[in-house]
């Protein structure tokens, strides 16, 4: 695709509610102003570009406008008017929304052709935007994916840096699909990105909640603002577009009381005769399990390679979707079937221990819970877990992810990206939410702690390293460190399995002495 080329009146409506151009000058000129770029930072700003003043967490960008012009800005989209400068200047209610439409029809035009599946909530998200892309690639249909874990352009993956882009970001990603030719696209969409309207300028043709528990209420403050976060989810669907709520979860149901006639809401629960989609755990290993599915074009079993009650959600999550978007069930049975694993979720480390090793993503107390509960009906030894919280964020959670992982029968509470907050006083707060008869240590070096939970792990043993799952770096103040915990893990595990064998090649015996 070339580089559009777009005037002022294309980028941006006339006059409607909550939006208007400041005078008739600006609003009769606005079809002659070429615009080359659309920035919300000032700092970018080039020669004609539209600056948007976004008011950010950290700064507002209406206090950048003079520079932004100054840059060369050919125009300014705000919330309220600036003094003193000679550019254009479009009013709106809320200029990060605006700037993700403007970011959207910059990059791809009034009518984004690519077909966008969203999913959202606390835990779940990722494993089941994989397991959805999984199916829709098995249908035949070229599909993309952003997320945690990696941006997917349909051809390409590269590592993501945010759960959700930037809206600009992800209009220039949208604009990558269409010239890959992929023709539909997963979009994992943070509560933070919904409230910051990065998403705005999309419409999704099918949604879903996996659940909502507590997490980011640093950010989000109150329990019910975060549940609503999750809600406006809905405001991105087309019209009759449905969304998919999980009615075993509590936080689900706060949301459905309040969409009632505002979205076609389609619910799903495991085992719950009340749920419209249904899924059923019928066989269960420490590798996989047999789940029958009951979806509106019929039931189906299938083998699910990944673990754990809360997986046989996600992938009705994902089954459901699919549906949603015209997909048949034999290809969601395959799209199933063949996805082995999601990186950093409860990935199995194997280096020829005597003991089992898992990675997982699980930093929230939910997460944590439902990742010992699946480990614990399957290990025939000891649950040893290793984990900590992260800094500069919820600290309310801290004693409930020590509570959830009081299951485990030995414990190592260790360092979970302290950034700016002392690692001690971190893993003293997790302390306090174990019960009274749980086993612990703290080691506030995590590799030590890795090491740790090896050298006293027996064979029949299951060492769940949780908290960082797919990261590849540990936040220590303001320094990012390489850090992943499935490479020291095998490093570790490497190690071990060597020095045992050179231990099995000595001799067992004296041998006599030279005469």
């Amino acid at each position: 695709m070339n580089s559009p080329t777009l005037t002022l009146h294309q980028l941006l409506p006339g006059s409607t509610a909550g939006q208007h151009w400041i005078d008739d000058a600006s609003a009769n000129g606005a079809g002659q102003v070429i615009v080359t770029g659309v920035t919300s930072d000032s700092r970018r700003v080039t020669p004609g570009d539209v600056f948007v003043a976004v008011a950010g967490t950290k700064a507002d960008g209406h206090q950048f406008v003079q520079q932004a012009v100054a840059r060369g800005a050919v125009a300014v989209v705000s919330e309220t008017p600036s003094e003193g400068i000679s550019v254009p200047q479009y009013i709106t209610d809320c200029s990060a929304a605006a700037f993700a439409r403007m970011s959207m029809r910059f990059n791809v035009g009034t009518r984004c052709p690519i077909v966008c599946a969203g999913i959202t909530g606390t835990n779940g998200k990722t494993t089941a935007s994989w397991m959805l892309r999984s199916i829709l690639q098995t249908a035949g249909l070229r599909t993309g994916m952003v997320g945690t874990i990696e941006c997917d352009d349909g051809v390409e993956c590269s590592a993501s840096e945010m759960t959700t882009p930037t809206a600009d970001a992800l209009a220039a990603h949208m604009r990558r699909l269409m010239e890959q030719r992929a023709t539909h696209s997963v979009l994992e969409i943070s509560s933070h990105a919904l409230v910051q309207k990065r998403c705005a300028g999309i419409q999704l043709s099918a949604a879903a909640i996996t659940n909502i528990t507590q997490d980011h209420f640093d950010y989000h403050r109150t329990v019910d603002a975060y549940r609503m976060a999750k809600a406006s989810i809905a405001e991105l669907l087309h019209a009759d577009a449905p969304l998919l709520l999980n009615l075993d979860d509590p936080g689900c149901q706060y949301v459905m009381d309040r969409l009632v006639g505002s979205a076609a809401v389609i619910t799903f629960g495991v085992d719950n005769p009340e749920a419209e989609l249904r899924s059923t755990l019928l066989q269960k290993n420490h590798r996989s399990q047999r789940v029958r599915l009951e979806l509106a074009q019929g039931d189906a079993e299938i083998r699910l390679r990944m673990i754990g009650r809360h997986n046989v959600a996600n992938c009705l999550v994902a089954a459901g979707l699919a549906e949603q978007l015209g997909v048949r069930l034999s290809h969601i049975v395959d799209g199933l079937e063949s996805l082995h694993v999601v990186p950093g979720r409860l990935e199995r480390i194997d280096e020829g221990q005597s003991f089992q090793v898992l990675v997982d993503y699980a930093h929230t107390p939910d997460a944590l819970a439902r990742c010992t509960s699946t480990i614990r009906d399957f290990v025939p030894g000891r649950l040893i877990c290793v984990f900590g919280a992260g800094g500069d964020r919820d600290q309310s959670k801290r004693p409930r992810m020590g509570e959830a992982a009081s299951i485990a029968d030995y414990c190592i509470i260790t360092s979970d990206n302290p950034r700016n907050e002392d690692p001690q006083t971190i893993a003293e707060q997790i302390a306090e939410g174990f019960s009274t008869n749980t086993e612990y240590d703290i080691q506030l070096d995590r590799r030590e702690a890795i090491a740790h939970a090896f050298d006293v792990a027996q064979p029949g043993d299951v060492v769940l390293l949780a908290g960082k799952g797919h990261e590849s770096v540990q936040e220590i103040g303001s320094e990012q460190y390489q850090f992943d915990d499935r490479d020291v893990a095998r490093s570790l595990l490497r190690e071990m399995t060597a020095s045992q064998t050179v231990a099995e090649l000595q001799p067992r015996f004296s041998l006599p002495k030279s005469a």
